[in-house]
């Protein structure tokens, strides 16, 4: 019988280690490819498609209101999240785009996502025979690299129009610091530009954007910040090699006791 437990220990026992080493690759593993989705998940901190989305969204705002609405979002990371593989621009522009709004992407500093009306890497600011009006969004955070997510958040509304815009229009608008650094901050920040126009309008300074011209993001734009599935996978394989060590101790010191 002992022979017998202990060979019954010894199996348990490589058979955890087996497991162990198993799930230690797979971590790795998806560690390694949400680095890449981070990175190049099509490009910026709204991917290709959330940034498509926003810039048409601008874009029908643009053409009711006669005002250009934009972004520019510090990151505090190296990620890229400057860089969208092909640019994005409004397929029918309310405005002229300007000589620059080309498909060669421009790297810019690799931590600020500016975008707007005029398509992504263009701040209406820049271009004021295309946008005598603006109105741009700024949001500024500080990441915390050992914890792998934005800690803080400054933001506010820049504007060339004759009424006060400011971050507590942002607050009224039901979109606050606390969401901006939640679970689902990139989609928050997608709504925070695109509640600019409503803003203004409520401000009496433009009339309102019709329902119909705004479109309904799609649930695939929402992007969670960096690290959050790290941390899933983490704790997932945290408990299992807990599991295991005290499987291992069980069956040595069974294994012991049998002998």
């Amino acid at each position: 019988m002992s022979q017998n437990s202990g060979k019954t220990a010894h199996i348990w026992v490589w058979t955890i280690v087996i497991s162990l080493v198993i799930v230690g690759i797979v971590i790795a593993a998806e560690s390694s490819d949400n680095d890449d989705d981070v990175v190049i998940t099509g490009g910026g901190l709204f991917g290709s498609r959330g940034a498509e989305h926003l810039v048409e969204r601008l874009n029908d705002a643009t053409r009711t209101q006669r005002i250009c609405y934009g972004w520019v979002i510090d990151t505090d990371t190296s990620w890229g999240y400057d860089e969208y593989t092909t640019p994005v621009r409004p397929a029918n522009p309310a405005v002229p785009l300007p000589p620059s709004a080309t498909d060669v992407p421009v790297p810019g500093d690799g931590e600020t996502d500016v975008g707007s009306n005029l398509g992504t890497g263009l701040d209406p600011r820049d271009h004021p025979r295309q946008c005598p009006k603006w109105v741009v969004f700024t949001a500024s955070y500080q990441y915390d690299i050992l914890d792998e997510e934005w800690t803080s958040v400054v933001t506010d509304i820049d504007a060339n129009l004759p009424v006060g815009l400011s971050d507590a229009d942002l607050t009224r608008a039901g979109i606050t610091r606390a969401d901006l650094l939640g679970a689902q901050a990139n989609a928050r920040l997608a709504d925070a530009v695109g509640a600019l126009p409503m803003i203004v309008a409520e401000k009496g300074a433009a009339p309102p954007v019709p329902q119909t011209a705004a479109s309904a993001p799609t649930s695939g734009d929402r992007a969670t910040p960096p690290g959050i599935a790290r941390y899933v996978w983490m704790a997932v394989g945290g408990t299992l090699i807990a599991v295991g060590l005290i499987w291992i101790v069980f069956a040595v010191v069974r294994s012991r006791r049998s002998a």
